[in-house]
């Protein structure tokens, strides 16, 4: 087995819960593989980049948070900002409130996934910050 049964339930109901997110993107998806397990795959430049193996949900919602992030920051054509901005407040809110309202669909899992996001904002902030010294 790929996952353990606690890691693939975990994935399988984040990859539930943020279905429809994920579906109405054009620039990646998310696919399974019986010999690598899920794989995060874009697919507006299919040249531009290996799929990336999900290993853990935590993985998963790094992606999953890092694209809402540049959905906000600068919607676009394509799979990621060329240069990391620190978020404006306004931003950040923003990014909690489309997460936090897919998150909370997840109820036996949902309070440490919002602390994990709130984690991953605090941590994108920072390495925007130390990017720019």
């Amino acid at each position: 087995m790929i996952y353990t049964e606690e890691v693939r339930k975990k994935i399988e109901n984040i990859l539930k819960a943020f279905e429809n997110y994920i579906d109405n993107q054009n620039h990646f998806d998310i696919v399974c593989s019986t010999k690598v397990g899920y794989l995060w795959v874009v697919v507006d430049d299919l040249g531009s980049e290996t799929p990336e193996r999900l290993d853990t949900p935590e993985n998963l919602l790094d992606n999953l948070f890092n694209d809402i992030i540049n959905d906000v920051v600068a919607p676009r054509e394509s799979t990621s900002l060329m240069e990391e901005r620190n978020l404006t407040e306004q931003e950040a809110t923003e990014v909690r409130h489309i997460a936090s309202t897919i998150l909370n669909t997840i109820p036996e899992d949902a309070d440490g996934y919002l602390d994990y996001l709130n984690s991953y904002i605090q941590d994108y902030q920072k390495r925007c910050r130390e990017s720019m010294e």
